[in-house]
């Protein structure tokens, strides 16, 4: 059986489910190069209209429909949209897909959550298992708890808790500088390491966390204004009396819509202040974020722990279960027997989802639990692989046999080189492991701001990540489980801290990935041939990107940041290339 997945809005993606396993993923942010790019049936009318943080095109669906025909082929057995329950967009889409020739005996229309939750427990080893759904918002709520056993998926509570846009609201508070969506989430868990829990903040915190409710944005010209638009709710947290010198006037003022919000302000209800902190250097902004961060784990805890009894395992999933300073918490708690994390579990991963809820549940296919890895190599190759011989003609490249490149690209590492690498099929998510990747030399203490300052050029506060042979990261880090998708944060061991600078964050902790043989054999070999060299099978590991874009899928791109940044090197398949002024790096390779 063969179902098409669709999911629509941003992050939007489209994914190919075969006979219960997803075979392919396609992202439009990797394609469009902006981060969480939305792809929109809302209207069939030609141009761009505009969408929250992004103008939306008819003629991109398009392309992507063209795509899945020329990729994945014309015919399937049933099309599952996940496109947060619009009626009318999900009639437009079946008018697309008429009109690009897809052809399909069923179409369904699945919720959000509910996607979540089919995605994580079809791609997990458990018959049975309680599954945890939490992110911003979806049609279905918000928080969400489900009972999954066979091919049957059971909605359990609907929490009224918006755990992903408190913390996203957390970080203008803090006075970070959100990125071009308006997201914060990702640079506000970098900055928590800072702090410092203050535990008379606590009962602020939680009530912030627990009663949170988003105000609408200020309508702005500009919708690629770094979230510029965002009113901030600082209910709870502005009643700290140490944090009440930040309250200033209101950058955009709540809109009056009547007499009852005019009340409401006279009342007290509503505020036209609002508690803006002094940036990531500021003691009491890390205080804040640490501080927060707590009480927003305890809170997910005591719902984990509320509903424990449906089962010994656990899922969890949704835009919130990339908080892995909760998921190492989650971890080390035992409520569960054992946990499954996704490398995709934000909206990226919604059309797999839809489409693994028909299969297993619209067409009652049976589940007892998967005996593979879910591997995350399911993106496509380069876009433009098919133009590397071009783009030998215009770089220095220098050709290895595979089966010797791990050990050169050991010894590339070992002298403090920083290396991109575009290898097979993109790793799905928001994390890369390993195919899109820069790796680096984790023990030179000077790698973090080498990386920062001349090929990331991000926020001094966030950390760097490691990636470490599975059966050998015990040994180094305090990890309960493998890692494989870089789900946990969890510490460096006390005696290696010194010895592995770059990837220790100021508090001790690590954000790993771990590899086996038969995830990433590449990777895995490189690994044991850096430790025969510096002693362990550690590296360095960030995302291959050029500043503010999500990870790449162009070859162009990545040998670009040559010119643009002071990346070293950048291997394409088994190619390795530099730009002209570091040609002598090649002629340096045996």
């Amino acid at each position: 059986m063969k179902i098409l997945g669709i999911s629509l809005g941003h992050d939007s993606n489209l994914a190919l489910v075969e006979d219960g396993k997803i075979t392919a993923v396609m992202e439009a942010e990797r394609y469009f190069r902006q981060k969480r790019y939305k792809l929109s049936a809302q209207t069939l009318e030609r141009g761009k209209f505009k969408s929250t943080f992004q103008y939306t095109d008819i003629e991109d669906l398009k392309l992507f429909l063209n795509l899945v025909k020329k990729e994945w082929g014309s015919e399937f057995d049933a099309v599952a949209v996940q496109n947060q329950g619009r009626e009318e967009e999900f009639k437009n889409l079946k008018i697309l897909l008429k009109e690009a020739g897809i052809e399909y005996k069923n179409i369904h229309h699945i919720d959000h959550h509910l996607s979540h939750a089919a995605l994580s427990y079809f791609t997990s080893p458990f018959d049975k298992a309680l599954i945890l759904s939490y992110d911003g918002i979806g049609n279905d709520g918000k928080t969400v708890f489900f009972k999954a056993a066979e091919n049957k998926l059971e909605y359990l509570k609907n929490i009224p808790i918006a755990f992903g846009q408190s913390y996203n609201n957390l970080g203008y508070i803090l006075g970070i500088n959100p990125e071009i969506e308006g997201t914060t989430s990702g640079k506000t868990m970098g900055l928590t390491s800072y702090g410092e829990v203050h535990k008379d903040w606590l009962p602020y915190a939680k009530k912030y966390v627990r009663e949170y409710k988003k105000i609408p944005y200020a309508e702005l010209a500009d919708l690629q204004a770094r979230g510029l638009g965002h009113r901030i709710n600082d209910l709870g947290l502005r009643d700290i009396p140490e944090l009440r010198k930040y309250l200033t006037p209101r950058k955009y003022p709540l809109e009056l819509s009547g007499i009852k919000d005019r009340i409401k302000l006279w009342l007290g209800l509503l505020r036209q202040d609002e508690l803006r902190l002094g940036g990531p250097k500021d003691k009491d902004s890390q205080d804040l974020a640490a501080t927060v961060q707590e009480a927003w784990t305890e809170e997910v805890l005591r719902l984990i722990r509320e509903n424990k009894g449906q089962s010994r395992n656990l899922c969890v999933v949704g835009g919130c279960a990339l908080n892995g300073t909760t998921n190492y918490v989650i971890e080390k708690s035992g409520l569960f027997e054992k946990t499954h994390f996704i490398p995709n579990p934000s909206d990226c991963g919604l059309a797999g989802g839809a489409a693994l809820y028909v299969y297993y549940c619209v067409h009652s296919n049976n589940f007892s639990g998967s005996k593979e890895y879910f591997s995350p190599y399911l993106g496509s190759k380069s876009f433009d692989i098919d133009k590397l011989e071009d783009l030998k003609k215009k770089y220095p490249n220098k050709t290895i046999p595979e089966e010797n490149l791990p050990l050169v690209l050991a010894k590339l590492i070992s002298q403090d080189l920083t290396v991109g690498l575009i290898r097979g099929n993109y790793e799905v998510g928001p994390r890369a492991l390993g195919n899109r990747s820069i790796l680096c030399n984790p023990l030179n203490p000077e790698m973090r701001n080498i990386l920062n300052d001349k090929v990331k050029h991000r926020e001094w506060y966030r950390p760097f990540a490691p990636i470490v042979t599975e059966e050998d990261s015990q040994k180094y880090f305090t990890n309960k489980a493998p890692v494989p998708y870089m789900s946990v944060i969890c510490d460096t061991r006390q005696d290696f801290r010194d010895k592995l600078p770059s990837i220790t964050h100021v508090d001790g902790s690590a954000r790993i990935q771990t590899i086996s043989m038969s995830q990433n054999p590449f990777i895995y070999k490189t690994l044991k041939e850096f430790e025969k060299i510096k002693g362990m099978p550690i590296m360095l590991n960030t995302s291959f990107n050029p500043a503010g874009e999500p990870i790449l899928n162009f070859c162009a791109v990545g040998l670009e940041m040559l010119d643009k940044t002071e990346l070293d090197l950048v291997i394409v398949g088994n190619t390795v290339f530099s730009n002209h002024s570091k040609k002598h790096l090649l002629e340096s390779i045996r």
